[in-house]
């Protein structure tokens, strides 16, 4: 029996999961979808649908609140432990059986949702979806077809499950990762992580600026915390305001509402060469980031991708110990961010940066060459492949 060609096949149905915890997972998925929507209108590939769903909205209340908490509350509260336990848990294939014990009762829903879906492809842009759904293939509870997006630069030891039909990662060094873990590297595509198709648009500054209200005659420094807006932000708001350079700050709070007020509060007592403007939630942050000479933030996978899409350097303060530390430490290596590891001496080193033209040049520079602002359009391009490549396999074998 001749089998399908990728193009005849096409992508058919796709469910992305996500888990809601911090918005970058949720943004990997969307990204996919939006690009995947893209190129089906463009007649570049063709997609039955695709939806993208959150495996906590999909899990008993008790866990989810105690999965997304937990974490939220560690990095908020406890992020030393956090980092510990990120190390700790970093060992490829280890704690799955345990893991699954924990999850399998929780996850019904889950189990519901794929039952009544039936997608043709699973995409997860988080490891608890793709490990969990590893563990049902195992155990004959499962049979679709699993593709992991793996949102980080490093590639953790949670990220690692079997059977799952390819993986796309961040970077060479991610691939790596995993092929020594065991996966073979035929089921690896180094695509970058998948950001939003806006930001793979060339945009003009001034005109980003001028629909903003930003100044055009001094540095624009974009303050931006992620989207629960936890953390030091309060401090490290205070800490900015020390700056001697004549410069707009924009803050973004995110969704959290008492920091929003928080640092109007800060902004409206301070007297200096500063001007402001306080953000909650805004879906137009690859305008501001084309319009801002500077990042000032923290190194999520997502976040730092779209600011190296728009050549925008990072200045990295407090990263989450885990996965941020080892972003960071990627970022730093490209040449395309500073960290600041002593808060006082934030304005400091903004200042200085500022002042050297051309140092910041090459780290926007830098930003840019490294780039993957296509990395959803390539995860989304390769769907009907795998597809295909399935759907071949299992011709062979009724043969």
């Amino acid at each position: 029996m001749p089998s399908a060609s990728s193009e005849q096949m096409g992508a058919g149905r796709v469910l992305c999961l996500t888990a809601s915890v911090g918005s970058g997972h949720t943004r990997a998925a969307q990204a996919v979808a939006a690009w995947a929507g893209e190129l089906a209108r463009d007649g570049a590939m063709r997609i039955d649908s695709i939806r993208v769903a959150d495996v906590l909205a999909h899990a008993h209340p008790l866990f989810r609140s105690i999965y997304r908490g937990g974490y939220l509350g560690m990095i908020q509260r406890m992020p030393t432990l956090l980092g510990w336990m990120y190390d700790r848990l970093d060992r490829p294939w280890h704690g799955r059986e345990a893991r699954f014990r924990v999850n399998h009762p929780c996850l019904s829903p889950l189990r519901e949702l794929l039952a009544r879906e039936q997608p043709d492809t699973v995409l997860c842009s988080h490891f608890l979806a793709s490990e969990y759904l590893a563990q049902l293939r195992t155990r004959g509870e499962w049979n679709g077809r699993l593709v992991t997006v793996v949102t980080d630069i490093d590639v953790h030891g949670m990220w690692f499950c079997d059977p799952c039909d390819h993986f796309f990662v961040a970077a060479d060094e991610s691939a790596r990762m995993l092929e020594l873990g065991g996966i073979d590297s035929s089921r690896i595509t180094v695509t970058g992580i998948p950001i939003d198709p806006v930001f793979s648009r060339p945009l003009d500054r001034a005109a980003c600026r001028a629909a903003h209200g930003l100044p055009q005659d001094r540095p624009v420094i974009l303050f931006a915390w992620g989207g629960a807006g936890t953390g030091p932000v309060r401090d490290l708001f205070r800490d900015l305001l020390r700056m001697q350079t004549p410069a707009h700050i924009v803050a973004i709070a995110g969704r959290n509402e008492s920091a929003r007020m928080a640092l109007e509060a800060i902004a409206a007592e301070h007297r200096g060469p500063l001007t402001f403007s306080v953000l909650g939630f805004t879906d137009r942050m690859h305008e501001l980031m084309a319009a801002a000479d500077l990042l000032v933030g923290k190194p999520g996978g997502l976040s730092s991708s779209e600011a190296r899409a728009m050549g925008l350097p990072l200045v990295i303060v407090s990263p989450v110990p885990g996965q941020e530390e080892r972003n960071a430490a990627h970022l730093l290596e490209w040449g395309c961010a500073i960290r600041c590891n002593t808060p006082g001496t934030l304005a400091w080193r903004i200042d200085r940066l500022l002042a050297d033209p051309a140092a910041l040049a090459d780290m926007s520079s830098k930003a840019r060459r490294t780039a993957t602002p296509m990395a959803g359009a390539h995860v989304a391009r390769a769907l009907p492949a795998i597809r295909a490549r399935d759907h071949a396999v299992a011709t062979r074998r009724v043969g």
